[in-house]
């Protein structure tokens, strides 16, 4: 476990090295709002992805035992990638993942444990797959600070496979290991001061790759559990804002003013962020502590109650 794990690390590391210096060659950046920098390069998920990547297929049996995950987690990196350089359609956004979803569902066999409640199989099962389009879009709606992204998928992903270990999963628990790398490798380039941001590249992978392993595992429970908060943060943008859109196309709920970030009592949009600074408006690293503390209480329950479940010999 610990050489595909390593070798996931390294590979992004090392890929990253090449990858941030080449974004600004090729002026793939964006403004550090924060801090008043131009040119901070604005894709650097490519990093986690290609690291992933490399731990996966280490992790299988085989390629085709990875290809399943393979396919939906890089796919749907590559269109945030895609999103990051051209511009996507926010409804392709939301709809991509969806399709993809559904084809995993007749590719492999899809199973739902209810923690406490057991097993479903068929119609209910496939339930799980939409934890694949609902917790890659969450990803990519709280991703607001530097380090934040990445120190979360560690977090998130270190519950599941605690909980896959408790089960005796111990396929999973190397995949969730080398997702746990991947993202600590992105965590290098983007904690702060960031020397490359995530883009939707970093957020949509991230996103689907955990959530496939949860799905492809029957952890999909305990993934909505753990990324509560960003399920939560999701949910009050779509609600607020009266429907999916763009970033652009919502006004912000908050606002900037010397390196401090205050809520914005005239926007209608709600969000976690603005919830955070609601009370008392904080510098970008407060609000990467807050949030990274929500994410921490969130998982830390998460696996308590898998514990917990375990002890009482209840269905996990």
């Amino acid at each position: 476990m610990l050489i595909e794990a390593a070798s996931a690390f390294l590979t992004g590391v090392l890929f990253g090295r090449w990858w941030v210096p080449y974004q600004k060659r090729r002026g793939i950046t964006s403004r550090d709002i924060y801090k008043g920098i131009d040119g901070v390069p604005r894709a650097g998920g490519l990093i986690a992805m290609v690291g992933a990547a490399v731990g996966y297929v280490l992790a299988s049996a085989s390629v085709a035992a990875a290809l399943p995950l393979l396919v939906v987690a890089v796919a749907v990196g590559l269109l945030g990638l895609l999103d990051d350089l051209r511009g996507v359609d926010e409804y392709a956004r939301v709809l991509f993942p969806v399709f993809l979803a559904f084809v995993l569902a007749r590719a492999v066999e899809v199973r739902l444990t209810i923690p406490m409640v057991g097993l479903f199989y068929g119609a209910t099962g496939w339930l799980a797959v939409l934890a694949i389009p609902v917790m890659t879009n969450a990803f990519n709606m709280l991703d607001p600070v530097n380090g934040f992204l990445p120190v979360a998928n560690v977090v998130v992903a270190a519950a599941l496979a605690a909980v896959a270990a408790l089960r005796g999963q111990i396929d999973a628990v190397r995949l969730l290991l080398v997702h746990i790398a991947a993202s600590l490798a992105l965590y290098l380039y983007n904690r702060y001061p960031a020397k490359t941001f995530n883009g939707n590249v970093g957020s949509y992978f991230l996103g689907a790759s955990l959530s496939t392993l949860a799905v492809l595992y029957d952890l999909v429970p305990y993934l909505i559990l753990a990324g509560l908060p960003f399920v939560v943060n999701g949910a009050l943008i779509i609600f607020s804002s009266g429907g999916i859109k763009g970033r652009e196309k919502i006004a912000r709920p908050t606002y900037l003013r010397n390196g401090v970030v205050y809520q914005d009592c005239s926007s209608p949009i709600v969000s976690l962020v603005r919830i955070v600074v609601a009370d008392k408006p904080m510098e970008e690293y407060h609000i990467f502590k807050a949030l990274s503390a929500t994410v921490l209480i969130s998982s830390a329950l998460t696996t308590a109650l898998a514990a917990l479940l375990k002890l009482l010999s209840l269905p996990i």
